[in-house]
């Protein structure tokens, strides 16, 4: 499904009609037409208050600081999610965040990305890491799923290893009994100042990826 960005030069004079999402132009005489690149930027996360400021959901603190003045539109019936589109540069971003538990998360990537026909390696997935310490940042193409069920899955659907991983650290617990219950407690103060001092490393990162 293509999509279409439109340079102005001056006048408009005549748009003409609209066929398969591609759009002409003609602005004295000359066409422009320039096809829009589509990415997905998702962020893995559990939706609910309760878990907004925990581990699991570093995503949530970090898309509502890169995209503080979206408004984001819900689609439940397509792909179970909240969704932002930008037009940045040549290419049109979609911002999604699934409205599924992390072990279902992967429907909502699979659905968006087919029904805008987003290639895998135009999709950056981000996500809290307790293999790395909390602050540090890794991005990476072509990653393995590192035993987490809920990467297998979307591996799985999109039927390749070939998508953008931003992989931001929360630490381990102690006890690595209680993984589980730890990725669900908030941060320490200390911990969300050294994570938002991080932001413009996660924003460069971002950045990197578009750039792709």
């Amino acid at each position: 499904m293509n999509n279409v960005g439109i340079v102005s030069l001056w006048t408009i004079v005549i748009v003409t009609i609209v066929y398969k999402k591609t759009v002409s132009i003609i602005i004295h005489h000359s066409f422009f037409i320039i096809d829009l690149v589509m990415k997905l930027i998702v962020g893995l996360w559990n939706p609910g208050k309760e878990y907004e400021i925990t581990r699991h959901n570093i995503w949530f603190m970090i898309v509502n600081d890169f995209l503080k003045d979206g408004d984001w539109h819900m689609e439940y019936g397509k792909w179970k999610g909240e969704w932002q589109e930008s037009i940045i540069g040549d290419q049109k971003v979609f911002f999604l965040k699934p409205m599924e538990f992390m072990n279902r998360s992967w429907w909502a990537v699979w659905a968006l990305a087919r029904f805008y026909k987003i290639e895998p390696k135009d999709i950056l997935v981000i996500h809290d890491d307790i293999d790395l310490p909390v602050g540090k940042i890794q991005l990476k193409l072509w990653w393995s799923s590192a035993g987490h069920n809920w990467l297998k899955d979307i591996i799985t659907v999109l039927g390749t290893k070939d998508f953008w991983r931003l992989r931001i650290g929360v630490d381990r617990p102690i006890n690595q009994k209680y993984v589980a219950e730890y990725v669900l407690t908030p941060f320490k103060e200390e911990e969300k100042n050294l994570i938002d001092d991080k932001m413009n490393h996660i924003e460069t990162h971002i950045t990197t990826f578009l750039s792709s």
